[in-house]
């Protein structure tokens, strides 16, 4: 799994530039000056806590009594960002950057509105910018690497998150996703040496645990991969994702019980989960029961209708019940819905 960042806004507050402090009580003698720095604190302080309306006010009142105050500037189009008026976001960051093209951080904030539009190319172009104005921009480079990976361009993606661990030898999240990244490209013994050096930078990001874990069962280390998705449940019990990775892991190592038993857990913590019980269908799938296979899947997918995995399955059992039509229609569904194993066997089995 990439890590990616809870929201673009939230990743913009590592940017701010100036010292947010507490609000003082207003004096009748502050100077021009003081009553615009007066603004722009509370502003930051209305802006870390998503009060994004009452920051923009406070950044108005700076901006008219000091038009030249670029941080105030800066930190009103995240204001604007958290409002999602991108127009008008992008327009303070635009006047910023015609009084200095070489602010690198203006450029990555423009690239960071396109990437909450979803806008993957234009939000590359401004990265691009970004790095050209500051060369050590390691989330510039990081950011490369994720747009380059959403495009499958897995050489180019490895490129862009060595350049960041270049400029930051101790960044645990490019090191996490070049390693996602080799994991693609099946190149496992290099995944799990970015792994592991992702967890020395970060041991408490439980997520790149479990992806080592999940890297060390393509290996099929099932022992390795099982005490490391063990790790992380005993020390982040409701971490779901780990639960089912560790009962695939005792699926795929002939343990179905214990699979079983996981995925069960799951379940007892999150009953909507989908996921769970299409697992347990797989369980159910080895063990020759195709009754109940066809139970859970059925159950995955009135959670979740485009779950394609389950009807994958559900189409499975149906064909060891001498179940044709209801096969082929569930392959077909799970084949619209992305799962390529189910098309080759549409071709296979069915007109």
């Amino acid at each position: 799994m990439i890590k990616k960042l809870a929201s673009i806004t939230t990743f913009f507050f590592l940017l701010i530039a100036g010292n947010a402090q507490d609000t003082v009580k207003v004096a009748t003698d502050l100077s021009p000056e003081q009553q615009a720095q007066l603004h722009y604190n509370n502003g930051l302080s209305e802006l870390k806590k998503e009060n994004y309306t009452k920051a923009l006010e406070f950044f108005n009142s700076t901006l008219q009594i000091k038009p030249d105050f670029e941080k105030a500037l800066y930190n009103r189009s995240l204001a604007y960002v958290g409002l999602k008026d991108y127009t008008s976001a992008l327009s303070d960051i635009g006047s910023l950057l015609s009084k200095n093209p070489k602010n690198a951080d203006a450029w990555f904030a423009r690239s960071m509105i396109f990437m909450k539009q979803q806008k993957r190319d234009s939000a590359l172009f401004y990265l691009d910018k970004t790095t050209d104005a500051d060369p050590r921009h390691h989330e510039a480079y990081y950011y490369k690497g994720l747009i380059q990976t959403e495009k499958k361009d897995y050489e180019e993606a490895l490129k862009q998150y060595s350049k960041a661990i270049e400029v930051k030898p101790d960044y645990a999240w490019a090191y996490n996703d070049r390693a996602s990244v080799k994991r693609m490209m099946n190149k496992l013994d290099e995944a799990i040496a970015d792994y592991e050096k992702a967890c020395s930078l970060d041991p408490n990001a439980h997520f790149i645990w479990n992806n080592l874990g999940s890297a060390y069962r393509l290996k099929k280390n099932y022992a390795k991969a099982i005490e490391i998705y063990s790790k992380v449940i005993r020390e982040k019990p409701d971490y779901l994702l780990a639960y089912n990775n560790r009962g695939t892991a005792y699926l795929e190592n002939n343990q179905p019980e214990l699979a079983k038993k996981d995925f069960e857990e799951v379940l007892k913590k999150d009953p909507n989960n989908a996921g769970a019980y299409n697992n347990l269908a797989s369980v159910a799938l080895k063990q020759k029961d195709y009754a109940k296979t066809k139970e859970y899947c059925t159950k995955a997918i009135q959670i979740n209708p485009s779950y394609g995995p389950a009807y994958y399955n559900r189409g499975l059992a149906s064909q060891m019940l001498r179940e044709e039509e209801n096969s082929c229609r569930d392959w077909k569904k799970a084949a619209e819905l992305g799962v390529d194993a189910a098309k080759q066997l549409q071709i296979s089995f069915c007109d």
